[in-house]
């Protein structure tokens, strides 16, 4: 059984805990057209970055993140990782390059997924702002939302999201590799304005 843990949904989206991802079927840079339910095997678990917009899926690491070891990490807990984004496969190709990483990535620049799933919002200053999200996944199904979350942002917040959905203690993670402007605001005795410490997450629990 699932039991949710905080508010199951975010605000714009129409997916909640609980729910599978739609299976829409959307272009892919490994070549053939695959829905969600097509990138995860059997019973196991995965992260999907949702970006909707018609910018890179999350950002190249800054100087200080070890986006290697982070992946690394992710896989150590047999969970895979992909996105789905907004922008044309050949932009997705693109920013691929410059990541120097490989994992499956969708491309919705027709809005066929987005139109369903709906678009991740953020209120500042009264104002609406599209953003992004990560999924918890088990196979397509929905475990766990994070606001503004992906391998850059939040990824301690991820890590714990992980270990809730899958029925553990959520870990006290301390990551060495941070960013150089957090290191650097440290310094002057500020953490900084960090969207990382007030991630909108809903969760829920792994099936076995």
């Amino acid at each position: 059984m699932m039991t949710n843990v905080l508010s199951a949904r975010l605000t714009g989206l129409s997916i909640t805990v609980g729910d599978f991802l739609p299976r829409v079927r959307l272009p892919s840079l490994a070549g053939p057209i695959l829905t969600p339910a097509d990138i995860v095997e059997e019973r196991s678990l995965a992260v999907c970055v949702y970006n909707p917009s018609d910018v890179n899926p999350f950002p190249l690491p800054p100087r200080g993140v070890d986006l290697s070891g982070r992946v690394g990490m992710l896989k150590e807990r047999n969970v895979s990782l992909f996105v789905i984004s907004g922008l044309t496969l050949s932009r997705l190709a693109n920013w691929m390059d410059l990541l120097g990483h490989d994992f499956y990535a969708l491309s919705d620049a027709d809005r066929a997924f987005a139109s369903r799933a709906g678009i991740p919002i953020k209120r500042v200053d009264e104002r609406n702002f599209r953003t992004h999200a990560a999924f918890v996944l088990q196979e397509d199904r929905v475990l766990a939302t994070l606001m503004e979350t992906d391998p850059i942002h939040n990824f301690e917040g991820l890590l714990q999201a992980i270990d809730i959905a899958t029925g553990s203690e959520p870990g006290d993670y301390r990551l060495e590799d941070q960013p150089w402007y957090r290191q650097r605001s440290s310094e002057f005795g500020s953490e900084g304005d960090d969207s990382d410490d007030d991630s909108d997450v809903s969760w829920g629990e792994f099936e076995d």
